[in-house]
């Protein structure tokens, strides 16, 4: 399946878990809704790697596992955010995220940066800030 279709599908879906999420910690404990979310997170994950026949351990794996850690970490702290914040607010500022690995590809990897990226990334913060205020 093309990525542009495949990004569109996770962008709706992600859309959709982080609209539910703000109405379910309403009324539950954020942890309690973490946990079952991200317990349910897994099944399709475990489906589609045993699909795949790829589920065994490799000389990445330990790197997998802390940035799994770093994952649900920071699952627990947008629950958290989400529970006493706005979804207006919590939704977006936590979506630039994408800054992170942007500047830490050109930086690390040395991955190519041009203009547009960077004016895309300032639009992005742009868009938070004023959803912020």
């Amino acid at each position: 399946m093309d990525y542009r279709i495949l990004s569109l599908l996770t962008l709706l879906l992600w859309g959709i878990w982080g609209f539910m999420t703000k109405i379910l910690t309403k009324h539950t404990p954020a942890e309690t809704i973490a946990f079952w979310s991200t317990l349910a997170s897994i099944l399709p994950i475990l489906i589609y790697t045993v699909a795949a026949g790829t589920m065994y351990w490799v000389k990445s794996s330990p790197w997998a596992l802390v940035s799994g850690f770093a994952a649900g970490l920071a699952t627990v702290f947008f629950y958290l955010a989400l529970k006493n914040g706005p979804a207006s607010v919590v939704l977006p500022l936590t979506g630039m995220y994408i800054v992170i690995p942007a500047i830490l590809g050109y930086l690390i990897l040395k991955e190519p940066v041009s203009f547009r990226h960077i004016f895309g990334l300032l639009c992005a913060v742009l868009a938070v800030v004023l959803l912020s205020g």
